[in-house]
């Protein structure tokens, strides 16, 4: 960063001398032979001083007006919003505060940012700046202050690519691990290789997510839920296998009969319902042959019971994973595009 000083010294006007003022316009020195005002960047977390370069020349011109144009590297504090991070815009001030003198010597007035050695950056997109000038209380006096406020846009492509939609794909695999059947033997074993790369990726996103806890991102809150999400299923697939190896002098519970009928509906078969067999015939008392009398026999057993918290559970977490990547998607492009 180059930061442009113009002053005006009366003692450096030599318009008055009519010797030489006509054949000498401009005078080249250095600050160790002119007054400088001294300026320091107070929000800077690097070094606190006086911003001072032996280096560069100072521009004289025969009015008295001091043209100064000290560069550096400055790593300034800023206050991070990274709520809709990657697609975050951030303002990041920096402050300048002259050092030992107070507003009633020095006025200090921003005349803008010169953009003229911007380069484009592959993360962050420059929008836009303002100054403002301000003076701060230190002790009993009031020093003068200007603040560049610039504002940047992160370029989410990159995360988006990387980032993001592996972890949809990731989280598309959990749904699937209830159309296994119990019977391949994989069931559990798919479950857990699809939990774990999820867990694996997301330690190497945390490393590329920003560190703070004044607001917490939309993403890791998605990332956590997926997490949730593929635990549970975890848990709803032995659920799933001790239903499928139960043996069929085990009833079956009332509550897996509600699950049935639930997933019956939503099926619209009948694999749950029960069939009518005949039990017995009746004589009446004349010794005639009755009619037979009808008695039902359940037809649900504890391999259909799998099958149909399989299909169940499928579509639940089918639904809860695209209505909650669709609304989290939906606020990102929102919050993009506006």
């Amino acid at each position: 960063m180059r930061i442009r000083r113009e002053w005006t010294d009366a003692r450096l006007n030599w318009t008055a001398e009519a010797a030489y003022s006509s054949d000498i316009l401009v005078i080249y020195t250095t600050q160790d032979y002119v007054w400088i005002p001294s300026l320091s960047v107070t929000n800077s977390v690097d070094e606190l001083a006086v911003i001072s370069d032996n280096t560069v020349i100072i521009r004289v011109i025969n009015d008295g007006t001091l043209t100064w144009t000290p560069g550096g590297v400055y790593e300034t504090s800023c206050s991070t919003d990274v709520t809709y991070y990657p697609f975050d815009e951030q303002e990041c001030d920096i402050e300048l505060t002259t050092w030992g003198y107070t507003n009633v010597e020095i006025n200090l007035v921003g005349k803008g940012v010169d953009l003229s050695y911007y380069e484009p950056d592959g993360e962050w997109e420059f929008m836009s700046y303002s100054v403002t000038s301000n003076t701060r209380t230190a002790g009993a006096s009031s020093l003068p202050q200007i603040t560049y406020a610039m504002k940047y846009r992160r370029r989410p492509t990159y995360q988006v690519m990387n980032t993001i939609l592996p972890l949809i794909l990731l989280g598309f695999l959990h749904c699937f691990v209830f159309q296994l059947p119990a019977d391949s033997g994989e069931k559990m074993g798919y479950s857990l290789t699809t939990l774990l790369a999820f867990a694996v990726y997301l330690t190497i996103v945390s490393a590329d997510t920003p560190t703070t806890s004044l607001h917490t991102p939309v993403l890791s809150v998605y990332l956590i839920i997926m997490l949730s999400m593929g635990v549970v299923a975890i848990l709803l697939t032995i659920f799933v296998l001790k239903c499928h190896f139960s043996t069929e002098d085990q009833p079956i519970p009332n509550y897996i009969h509600r699950i049935c009928s639930v997933a019956n509906k939503l099926e619209r078969n009948h694999c749950c319902k029960k069939s009518e067999v005949v039990d017995e015939i009746e004589n009446d008392k004349n010794g005639n042959k009755g009619s037979p009398r009808k008695a039902f026999q359940p037809e649900l057993s504890w391999p259909e019971v799998s099958k149909a918290l399989d299909k169940f559970f499928f579509k639940v977490y089918t639904t809860t994973f695209l209505l909650l990547t669709f609304v989290v998607l939906f606020v990102f492009i929102i919050h993009h595009y506006t």
